[in-house]
């Protein structure tokens, strides 16, 4: 008898599970590429992203808004979980060969698209977003202390990267009791523009222990910028200034803060590499 009644239960939990299935709906597709960026507008603040796959793309969030970049060619589609407010939404991420530059709009609790000529969120660009302060009653003293890191000298030619006749270098570095501020100089030797569609920082640790010729437990950890202007352009053959500011951190020997310039509809992408030592002896500002 007992046999008979588990089976019934069983045959009952089958079928329910059968008729959860039978009501999933197939996941929206969303359109992501390498050279450039994807923007997703919710109807509430943005607390979580979960991607399948994370080591293929940059995601980052601000407000009620996620960006999304492939980091190479022909990634295969994956998952992707947001959720805003109290509500969750769950998609896909499909790369696309070509550049994207598309805004879904999911406000209205539908996806609509725009191809960044309609109506902007928070009052700003959607197109070429580089201002992501998440502190704002410290925006006042952050945006002080640009201002002086502008005025600075040069002091740092060391750190640099080449690539593509473009050049990226640490210009100038402070810190205070809450953040690090870096000042960027960028070369464009080329005779093509270089818009800046957002600047991405990442500290990694123990990036130098091998175990069987592979990194053995690499942390990266993204710190979200502030500063930073929107639609800033490197004309070509000219010489160009960025200014940021990122939480404060210690790093040991082995870290450093890895910082990825790209490129607004282009794929020319600058990889910075700055060792620990330079920000934890920097001056204060």
């Amino acid at each position: 008898m007992k046999n008979i009644f588990f089976g019934f239960v069983l045959l009952l939990s089958l079928a329910a599970v059968s008729a959860s299935a039978q009501k999933v709906t197939p996941l929206s597709d969303i359109a992501v590429s390498d050279s450039s960026t994807t923007y997703m507008v919710f109807n509430g603040p943005v607390s979580l992203v979960d991607v399948g796959m994370a080591g293929n793309y940059l995601v980052k969030i601000e407000a009620n808004a996620v960006f999304v970049r492939a980091k190479k060619k022909n990634t295969v589609p994956t998952p992707i979980l947001i959720r805003y407010g109290s509500e969750y939404w769950m998609g896909r991420l499909v790369y696309a060969s070509g550049p994207v530059m598309q805004l879904y709009d999911f406000k209205d609790g539908t996806p609509s698209l725009n191809n960044g000529t309609g109506p902007a969120y928070l009052g700003s660009s959607p197109g070429n977003e580089l201002a992501m302060d998440k502190s704002a009653e410290k925006k006042e003293v952050i945006e002080s202390n640009l201002v002086k890191l502008r005025k600075a000298k040069e002091e740092n030619q060391s750190v640099a990267v080449v690539e593509n006749d473009l050049v990226l270098s640490l210009a100038n570095i402070r810190n205070d009791k809450d953040f690090t501020y870096l000042r960027f100089k960028v070369i464009n030797k080329t005779n093509i523009d270089y818009n800046v569609d957002f600047i991405d920082f990442q500290l990694v640790e123990n990036s130098k222990k091998k175990f069987l010729g592979r990194k053995k437990n690499e942390a990266r950890r993204p710190l979200a910028p502030s500063g930073g202007e929107s639609n800033q352009n490197i004309t070509g053959r000219s010489t160009g200034y960025l200014t940021y500011a990122i939480p404060l951190y210690a790093a040991t020997e082995n870290g450093y803060l890895e910082v990825t310039l790209r490129e607004h509809n282009g794929a020319r992408v600058l990889v910075l590499p700055i060792p620990s030592k330079v920000i934890n002896r920097a001056s204060t500002i």
